[in-house]
């Protein structure tokens, strides 16, 4: 091979090399900072939202939303209440989160100018929680609890 078409093929090669790019490894998702028991009465914000779901779907309260958390990666539940805005005279609305095997409760209010509130965590390993909660309109006051998760 003469050395134009060295060069030529060499200068070719390189800028095919140029075009690829090498894939870095996808991170791992964030490691949770508790696990079980260890969540047990802790800030879900904190700890636990990153990979959070509805399990059981939600539950309307009037014009409030009702719902059980649960993170996979915590293996811990929560309740949240959500578009939940109130006036004066009218009580201040509340979420609980309730954990079957021991009644063990965790209960959140929504502060004043607020419009949602959740709970601390229960450990949800090989037990079953569910969310309760209320909200008051004015002319009526809504009230209900979610499926167990």
């Amino acid at each position: 091979m003469n050395l134009r078409r060295w060069a030529a093929a060499a200068s070719v090669l390189m800028m095919a090399g140029a075009g690829t790019a090498v894939a870095a490894p996808a991170s791992a998702a964030p490691t949770a900072g508790c696990y079980g028991s260890s969540c047990e009465g802790k800030d879900p914000q904190t700890y636990c939202a990153d990979d959070a779901t509805s399990p059981v779907g939600g539950v309307q309260l009037g014009q409030a939303y009702l719902e059980l958390r649960y993170s996979p990666s915590c293996r811990a539940a929560w309740a949240r209440i959500s578009r939940a805005s109130y006036g004066n005279g009218q009580f201040t609305p509340f979420a609980t989160v309730h954990r079957n095997s021991d009644g063990r409760e965790y209960t959140c209010a929504v502060q004043r100018g607020a419009t949602s509130c959740y709970t601390r965590m229960v450990n949800d390993i090989n037990v079953t929680s569910y969310a309760k909660g209320e909200w008051d309109s004015g002319a009526r006051t809504y009230n209900g609890r979610t499926s167990s998760y």
